[in-house]
């Protein structure tokens, strides 16, 4: 099964982009206007959007899921992956652990300096502890690749660094129409050999 996957840069691919916009709005509804925003992001640098395909001929180089990877704030040895989403058809079949061993395998490849990966989760936390990733306490999770905070990042660094009480937050505010609700997030982590 895995010969015929491939985890490839959405930029370098972007007949995909409304594929994985409509994957995505599947599994979290939002503007497709801002969802699109975010997929232009993806670059050679980070931000960077990837996509799983099977490039097996009878499936047409088919969409089997995505994922998307950014800096956090103040650790430039870590990343963290984000709206990992597999085709709801596919689910149950490996395709999430493959994506994310492909995923660890190119930041080992692309990114030297790369040693953790973090990850948030409502409700896949089981997947990503069979994926060899562990609990581990909130990070400070701002978009640090947006234009706003380019030549910025001391100028946040100094107001985080200021602050009296704790900037991170173990929730995640969902919008679902005009409900708008808490959940529980939990920040998961995976050390990656070098």
């Amino acid at each position: 099964m895995t010969s015929t996957l491939q985890l490839l840069p959405l930029h370098e691919n972007q007949y995909f982009q409304n594929s994985v916009l409509e994957l995505l709005n599947d599994e979290w509804p939002q503007s497709k206007t801002i969802r699109m925003r975010r997929l232009e992001r993806s670059c050679n640098e980070l931000p960077l959007s990837y996509i799983l395909i099977d490039n097996n001929n009878n499936n047409n180089n088919q969409l089997i899921g995505y994922c998307y990877i950014d800096r956090l704030l103040n650790e430039e040895q870590s990343i963290i992956v984000e709206s990992v989403c597999i085709q709801r058809t596919l689910r149950g079949h490996g395709y999430g652990r493959i994506l994310m061993k492909l995923l660890e395998d190119k930041l080992q490849e692309r990114e030297s300096k790369i040693q953790c990966i973090y990850l948030t989760t409502t409700d896949k936390r089981h997947f990503y502890e069979k994926c060899g990733y562990e609990e581990t306490t909130p990070r400070v999770r701002l978009n640090i690749s947006s234009k706003l905070f380019n030549g910025n990042e001391e100028v946040f660094k100094n107001l985080l660094a200021n602050q009296t009480q704790s900037t991170t937050d173990n929730h995640v505010i969902l919008q679902k129409g005009s409900t708008i609700q808490r959940i529980p997030t939990i920040w998961m982590k995976k050390q990656i050999s070098k």
